[in-house]
C-alpha cells in the first residue's frame, strides 16, 4: 500500500525523510534518462528532510511530484488532509498548505497529480460506504469530488492525464457481515483548461459478471461472500500506451485487466505460487533459531502484490509487483495460524515433528484456507502470505522473471 515515485524514495517513520537522487530529482529527468550508472546501482544522499510532527499514525505516507511547481503532495491521514510542500530547493522541504478531504470523506488514502490536477483518494468515516476522490489544482484550489466505490485504496492518472482510475477495495468490517463490492472507478478529467472546472463524470466498475465463477485459483474465501464481494483491487498499473489498467488483487492473489477505452472488465487471473521447496526460492523461516538459516522449505507461497508497474520493452508490456503478502484477520473471520499449530498430513509431511519446532517453520504464519486438498482436516500442502520478492510478468499474467531468494540473501 505505500508508493515510492520514480523521482525519489520516501522513508517514514515519526517524520518525512526526504531521500533525493541527484541525478533522479524531478520526473522530466527520470524519464529522460533511465539507464544504470557504471557500478550497476544509484547512490542515495540525505539532503532533506520534513517532519510533520505526529508519530505512528500514517501522518506522511503516499508521495506524489509535481515537477511544474516543484511540489509534493503527501497523505496525511493523521489530520484527513494532503500536505503540499514546497522542494523547489529540495535541502529545505516546506510546507505550502494543506488539501482536506473534509466534508466528503474522512481519510486520505493516496494522491496523484497530472498537469496542474491533484486527485486525492479518501475513504468515508464507514469504511463499507462509497468513499470519494477529491481533485484540486496544484495551487490548493478545490475543483470538484466523485463518489466512488468503498475503501478507495489508490488512485492514478492515465499517461495522457486525461482519466483517473481508482480501486476499490470494499474491505468487510470487523464483524464480517458487512463486505461491500470491490470496484475500480474510471473518471474522465478531460484536457486543458476546462478540466479545472470540475463537473466530471465517474464510471464505477465492478465484478458482478464473475459471479457466476472464476479460475478456482483465483482465492475467494470470504465468509457468504460473493466474487464481487470478495475481490479487493489494490494497487494500479496503466499500460505506456493508456488503453489498459492492470489491478492487482492481494487478498485473491489475482490480478484484473480492465479496457480503459470500452470502460469494462475483461478478465480475472489468477497468478498461482512460488515453490520454496527448491530453487532459488529460499527463505529463513524462524526468528528462535539466533542464526541465520536461508534453506528450502516444503512451503508455498502466494505471490499477492501489493504495488504493480507496467512498462513497455520492443512494443511488449511487461508488469512488475512487489509480493508483500497479506492475510485477511478479522473478528468474524481469520485465515492466518502457525505451522507449529496446525496438523499436517503425515504422508506429505513425513518429518512434520522436526518441522514444526520454532528454530525450523513452527513459527512461520500459513493460510488454514488452502492445503487441505482431501478435506480430511489436516493439511497436505502449506500457503504463506507473500513470495518475498519481486516479479516481472507478461500481460496475460505469466511470470517472466522472479527475483527469487536475492531480498533473503
Amino acid at each position: 500500500m505505500h508508493r515510492l515515485p520514480k523521482s525519489l524514495i520516501l522513508f517514514v517513520t515519526s517524520n518525512l525523510t526526504i531521500l533525493l537522487c541527484l541525478g533522479l530529482l524531478f520526473w522530466g529527468k527520470a524519464a529522460a534518462d533511465s539507464r544504470v550508472p557504471a557500478g550497476g546501482g544509484l547512490t542515495l544522499t540525505l539532503i532533506g528532510q520534513y517532519e510533520t510532527g505526529i508519530f505512528g499514525e500514517s501522518a506522511a505516507e503516499i508521495p506524489a511530484y509535481d515537477p511544474a511547481s516543484q511540489q509534493l503532495f503527501i497523505t496525511n491521514s493523521a489530520n484527513g488532509v494532503v500536505d503540499v510542500l514546497d522542494i523547489s530547493d529540495p535541502t529545505s522541504p516546506a510546507l505550502v498548505t494543506s488539501l482536506p478531504v473534509s466534508p466528503f470523506a474522512a481519510s486520505p488514502n493516496s494522491v496523484a497529480v497530472a498537469d496542474g490536477l491533484v486527485a486525492i483518494a479518501a475513504e468515508a468515516a464507514d469504511k463499507q460506504a462509497p468513499g470519494s476522490v477529491i481533485f484540486y489544482d496544484t495551487a490548493g484550489t478545490f475543483v470538484d469530488a466523485v463518489t466512488v466505490g468503498a475503501l478507495p485504496d489508490m488512485v492514478t492518472f492515465t499517461p495522457d492525464g486525461q482519466k483517473v482510475i481508482v480501486a476499490g477495495e470494499g474491505e468487510p468490517n470487523d464483524a464480517y457481515d458487512n463486505d461491500p463490492l470491490g470496484t475500480v472507478t474510471i473518471i474522465d478529467v478531460g484536457a486543458g483548461p476546462t478540466r479545472f472546472a470540475g463537473g466530471f463524470a465517474a464510471n464505477i466498475l465492478d465484478f458482478t459478471s464473475f459471479n457466476g465463477g472464476v479460475d478456482p485459483a483465483i482465492r475467494i474465501f470470504g465468509p457468504n461472500a460473493s466474487v464481487a464481494q470478495d475481490l479487493e483491487p489494490e494497487y494500479i498499473a496503466v499500460s505506456p500506451d493508456g488503453g489498459t489498467a492492470y489491478v492487482t488483487l492481494q487478498e485473491n492473489n489475482a490480478l484484473a485487466i480492465v479496457d480503459i477505452g470500452t470502460e469494462s472488465i475483461t478478465a480475472v487471473l489468477p497468478l498461482g505460487y512460488a515453490d520454496f521447496s527448491s530453487g532459488n526460492h529460499r527463505f529463513d523461516a524462524s526468528d528462535r533459531d539466533d542464526a541465520i538459516n536461508i534453506a528450502n522449505w516444503p512451503v508455498f507461497g502466494m505471490y499477492q502484490p501489493d504495488a504493480i508497474a507496467a512498462f513497455e520493452i520492443a512494443g511488449t508490456t511487461y508488469l512488475a509487483t512487489a509480493n508483500e503478502g497479506d492475510a485477511r484477520d478479522y473478528a468474524g473471520f481469520a485465515e492466518e495460524e502457525r505451522i507449529k499449530d496446525l496438523t499436517l498430513d503425515a504422508t506429505a509431511f513425513p518429518t512434520s515433528a522436526t518441522l514444526q519446532l520454532d528454530e525450523n517453520i513452527g513459527r512461520l504464519t500459513v493460510t488454514i484456507t488452502e492445503g487441505d486438498t482431501d478435506n480430511d482436516e489436516d493439511f497436505d500442502a502449506l500457503y504463506m502470505f507473500g513470495s518475498r520478492s519481486f516479479t516481472i510478468w507478461d500481460s496475460a499474467g505469466n511470470v517472466v522473471w522472479d527475483s527469487g531468494d536475492e531480498f533473503e540473501q
